[in-house]
């Protein structure tokens, strides 16, 4: 029976997607170790290390396995007896190979290059993954910025009312970190598609000489770069593609985040689409709970400390060491099918966000006028001076606050401020739609933005 969440027969839906668990199940994983293992005796039969009958034996052998319970036990016993990683596979494979071409399974190689090099590829396909799945959140949220750029509602800071803004700037603040990790992860490919064969202490010793050629033919048969030099002990590609993931989902939860605390009920601007049969809780019916932005922050969570583990695994001893690297097997997959799962929930939840326009203005009507408090002040600053004007509205505000009256009226009751700007200067800085700065022109930035680079992707 299952012991991870992930891969629980109740729960697993909700912390992976089907697409990317099918590509780290243990399945997909021998069989991954297995075509890596094909395809280096092939290549090392072009360069004349092996025998070129072998090498048909070994294709022939390993592409008819079947991976099944009794292929995992045979494995797993000679795993158990000789507490090597790779070693139960190969000898299960041996096994099957015709007359003695078993003994040239791996020439040459170690379980480093062969469980990096499919590593490499299998992040090369979850990266187009998360590139598709980025792309669409990008679409949604073009939608959101430009339906409602003009929009106004409260800005907070600290939890507090501050100024207007507009949805859209929200949304499109959204986006444009959405954009820049799209880029992120464009630029990333060119580091983590690269593979691993350098032998037992990364000098490439087994392959005779000509073993860079061989390499990088190698690489080129799988679709993956040749390093300049071994990474078995170097693995900051990896810490760069966990802290991306990291950095991705904490995106996702400051978006859910933002919604979570925007569908409360006394605020009410924003919540998730509402699927029939939900049930909020089992003891207040009553309720409809943000699970989706919920669900996001305890993605990003697990994946944040994957972050940090991998962090740790960079430290390595010598020219390899098993403690550190190990690691990764256990951090990996995880990371990367929490990564997907968060970014298909966002997608979801984005693409079904109820947005309440009146409630934002009814919320923005609710500040009695205090989120005009800054245009007030920076109306009278050519006037009376910056700091002086703040003083002045600051105590007009204070006094307004105390009384329980809207910051208009107490404004307008203020004769210097009625003197230096005229009641319908001050009336007029009370508009609703007034203060909200360049909200709408940086929407329409980011929109630019985001339509370039889908050009730009498109034309790759």
């Amino acid at each position: 029976m299952p012991v991870h969440i992930s891969d629980s027969a109740i729960y697993r839906n909700s912390w992976a997607t089907p697409e990317l668990r099918a590509l780290f199940d243990d399945s997909a994983l021998t069989a991954g170790w297995i075509e890596v293992m094909i395809v280096l005796a092939e290549t090392e039969a072009e360069f004349g290390l092996i025998p070129a009958a072998a090498a048909r034996r070994i294709a022939e052998a390993c592409g008819s396995v079947r991976i099944d319970e009794g292929f995992f036990s045979e494995v797993r016993e000679d795993f158990e007896r000789t507490n090597h990683s790779l070693l139960g596979l190969i000898r299960a494979l041996q096994r099957r190979c015709a007359g003695d071409s078993g003994e040239w399974l791996c020439y040459g190689a170690t379980v480093q290059d062969i469980t990096d090099t499919h590593t490499a590829r299998i992040l090369v396909k979850v990266r187009d993954i998360f590139e598709g799945q980025l792309t669409n959140i990008a679409t949604v949220l073009c939608g959101l910025a430009s339906s409602f750029r003009d929009t106004p509602m409260c800005g907070r800071t600290h939890g507090q009312p501050g100024l207007p803004i507009t949805f859209g700037f929200k949304a499109a603040g959204w986006l444009d970190e959405i954009l820049r990790h799209r880029q992120r992860l464009d630029e990333i490919g060119a580091r983590i598609g690269v593979g691993q064969l350098a032998g037992g202490v990364g000098s490439l010793s087994a392959f005779g000489p000509d073993a860079l050629a061989l390499q990088q033919r190698f690489f080129e048969k799988l679709g993956l770069k040749a390093p300049l030099i071994s990474w078995t002990s170097s693995r900051d590609r990896l810490a760069e593609w966990l802290n991306l993931l990291a950095l991705i989902t904490a995106t996702a939860d400051r978006i859910g985040h933002e919604i979570y605390n925007l569908q409360r009920p006394e605020i009410g601007e924003l919540s998730e689409g509402f699927a029939a049969g939900t049930v909020g809780s089992i003891t207040m019916p009553q309720k409809r709970n943000p699970e989706i932005s919920e669900h996001l922050g305890t993605l990003a969570r697990t994946v944040r400390y994957q972050a940090a583990h991998m962090g740790e695994n960079l430290v390595h001893d010598h020219e390899r060491d098993g403690r550190a690297w190990k690691g990764e097997w256990a951090i990996l997959p995880g990371a990367c099918l929490a990564t997907g799962k968060a970014l298909a929930l966002l997608n979801d939840l984005l693409e079904h966000l109820e947005v309440n326009a009146e409630r934002m203005r009814e919320n923005l009507l609710a500040t009695q006028g205090f989120v005009q408090a800054e245009c007030v002040m920076l109306a009278l600053a050519p006037k009376l001076g910056k700091q002086s004007a703040h003083a002045l509205v600051h105590r007009v505000a204070m006094e307004a606050a105390e009384r329980g009256i809207p910051l208009r009226e107490a404004a307008l009751a203020e004769p210097q401020i009625v003197a230096l700007l005229g009641v319908a200067g001050v009336e007029s800085l009370f508009d609703m739609g007034h203060g909200t700065g360049c909200c709408a022109r940086m929407v329409d930035r980011v929109l630019a933005q985001a339509d370039s680079q889908s050009r730009s992707g498109q034309d790759r």
